[in-house]
């Protein structure tokens, strides 16, 4: 009897113990270092950033960036047409990100997009189109995304000088279902962590 109390008790100190553990882990960075290693386990990065907030924006390319010269802003003449986004140029290969809680409605490649993608802001009725990545993106149609999420990496795919991001910004209802683009050069220096 007293040697299944001392058990008994030993289990229940143990598992107080590991709550109090997984509270202190959970307090101090456990979700920073699941985010960090793909899952359950290993220790946190400790210069990574926390990852973004829900319902939060962050910056659609994850590195070292500029702006792209009058050619390549909002309204710039093109053959037959006007430039629609802002270019954002970066390294080939950086890692590009939703810049919120968004959904995919679209992925493909074409002539002049080269490998694109469509995210859609419900709450705003906002869509954003990542044009030129390297590859296909790493997202599927349907999909939803957290802000942050990688969704592919800066290329030069279709009709491209230099690895860029083509960003694009949409108003309700949305690209190419009778929205609208407006210039998305102010909405990203907003959301830029440079500027």
């Amino acid at each position: 009897m007293v040697r299944d109390q001392t058990n008994h008790s030993v289990v229940r100190m143990r598992a107080l113990a590991a709550l109090a553990a997984s509270f202190l882990l959970l307090l101090f960075g456990a979700d920073r270092a699941i985010a960090q290693a793909g899952g359950i386990g290993g220790p946190a990065d400790p210069t990574a950033p926390p990852p973004p907030a829900a319902g939060s924006f962050v910056f659609p390319v994850q590195g070292t960036h500029n702006y792209g010269d009058a050619g390549a802003r909002f309204g710039a003449g093109r053959a037959g047409h006007v430039h629609t986004g802002q270019d954002v140029f970066a390294a080939c290969a950086t890692p590009l990100v939703a810049i919120t809680n968004t959904k995919v409605v679209l992925t493909g490649f074409q002539k002049l997009a080269g490998n694109y993608l469509v995210l859609r802001y419900k709450k705003m009725r906002h869509d954003y189109f990542y044009a030129h990545m390297a590859t296909a993106p790493l997202v599927t149609k349907g999909q939803v995304l957290a802000p942050g999420q990688q969704v592919g990496t800066v290329g030069d795919t279709g009709n491209a000088s230099g690895c860029h991001l083509h960003f694009e910004l949409w108003k309700r209802p949305g690209w190419y279902r009778g929205g609208k683009a407006v210039d998305p050069l102010p909405t990203l220096l907003a959301w830029d962590p440079a500027f």
